[in-house]
This record gives C-alpha cells, sequence and structure tokens, in this order.
C-alpha cells in the first residue's frame, strides 16, 4: 500500500494517477474460414465369424431356423465377393451357391446375393419368401409368404426393387413392389399390398395399403 493510502481520509476520492492514459488496445475480428464438412466413413464391414456369430444370436441360437441359412448362405456370399484370395474366393462362392440353392429348395426362401443385407436381419417362421430388393437394412423383421420386387418383372433392374429401411417389420403376406422405400420403423401388417413410398415411423394396412395412427 502506498503512503497517499494510507493517509487518505475516509470518502476522500483517490487521487488520479500522474501517468498518461494509456490508449485503449484496438480488437480485430479475424474470419476464420469454416472448416470442410468430411462425410462419415462407412462402417468396416464385421468378420466373417463375428457377423456369423451375431447372426447366430439373432435367431436365438437354433440352427432349425431357415431364415438362418438363408443368410448365412447369403453372407458367404458377401465375403467371397470382397476376398483377394482366389482359392479361398472360389470355396466360399461355391460353399454360398450350394446352400442358398439347399434353402430355396427346401423352404421357399430366395435372397439373391446383389441385395445389400443389414446386420441382425431376422427372417421368421417356415420361409417361402421371395426377396429380391436392392437393400434391406438393420433390423429388419420379415414373416413368412412375403415378396419384395420389382413391379413389372419385364425390363426390370437394381433402381426398380424396393428398399426397406432399419428397424422395419413386415407381417406375413406382404408384398412391396417396385421402386419404392419402406421408411424406417415403420410396420406393414400382414397381406398388405405395398406400391408407394411409405414414410418413417408409420403403420400400414390395406390393398392397397394405407396409413393408419399408431
Amino acid at each position: 500500500m502506498s503512503m497517499g493510502d494510507q493517509i487518505r481520509e475516509p470518502g476522500e476520492p483517490r487521487p488520479r494517477s500522474s501517468a498518461p492514459d494509456q490508449p485503449a488496445p484496438e480488437v480485430r475480428l479475424e474470419v476464420v474460414a469454416p472448416l470442410p464438412v468430411v462425410e462419415p466413413e462407412p462402417a468396416e464391414p464385421l468378420p466373417l465369424l463375428a457377423q456369423l456369430a451375431e447372426d447366430f444370436a439373432t435367431y436365438d441360437r437354433n440352427l432349425m431356423q431357415p431364415g438362418l441359412w438363408a443368410v448365412v448362405a447369403h453372407r458367404l456370399g458377401e465375403r467371397a465377393e470382397r476376398d483377394t484370395m482366389r482359392p479361398r474366393k472360389l470355396l466360399l462362392g461355391c460353399a454360398q451357391r450350394l446352400l442358398s440353392t439347399t434353402v430355396d429348395v427346401l423352404w421357399g426362401i430366395y435372397l439373391p446375393q446383389q441385395v445389400q443385407l443389414g446386420r441382425r436381419v431376422r427372417l421368421w417362421h417356415s420361409g417361402c419368401m421371395y426377396l429380391n430388393a436392392r437393400a434391406i437394412g438393420d433390423d429388419v423383421h420379415i414373416r413368412h409368404d412375403t415378396t419384395l420386387g420389382p413391379l413389372f418383372s419385364a425390363g426390370a433392374d437394381a433402381q426398380q426393387l424396393p428398399v426397406i429401411e432399419a428397424r422395419s417389420e413386415l407381417g406375413a403376406g406382404v408384398c412391396v413392389l417396385g421402386n419404392v422405400c419402406v421408411g424406417h420403423d415403420s410396420f406393414v401388417g400382414a397381406n398388405s399390398l405395398i406400391i408407394k413410398a411409405v414414410p418413417p415411423n408409420s403403420v400400414m394396412l390395406g390393398v392397397p395399403a394405407r396409413q393408419v395412427p399408431r
């Protein structure tokens, strides 16, 4: 404490400093260019054994489920397409064709190799499914007698096939035909016909299907 502060009477204003007033520092705002938007990279596929173990758990560890073997055949084909070792690629490809043909003959489940199949997909009951879709997302449940395919078979390509988004559920006897998308978290009731796009979080019933309240 300085001497002046010690002898200053109470209430007396503090003496101003004799030092000249310093100018306030100048504030400069710099415009920073925004960072570029980087698209997230797609998740790496699971190793084959880890993927098969996850599918096994999805089917309640029951080897008697026909849908499990249809999914296993599809996983083998996916791995064969990515594999770079020719002997293993040929072995996996042969196993996929043999198993998928057996599943088709015994249980009537047709799941083409070109379908983009998500994780934890469950095909319920005894089979009888024609699943010619462009993509089937994660955690989708499909019941028996379901048909996914083009609206018109003549001249149909991949763009004329339906897409089933994640966590959707298709009841028994459902038909989803043409270039339509069943939005995520939707439910399609038994024996319904879908020929138009389904919004996410919808419940669809009827022929043709109409949206109903949840």
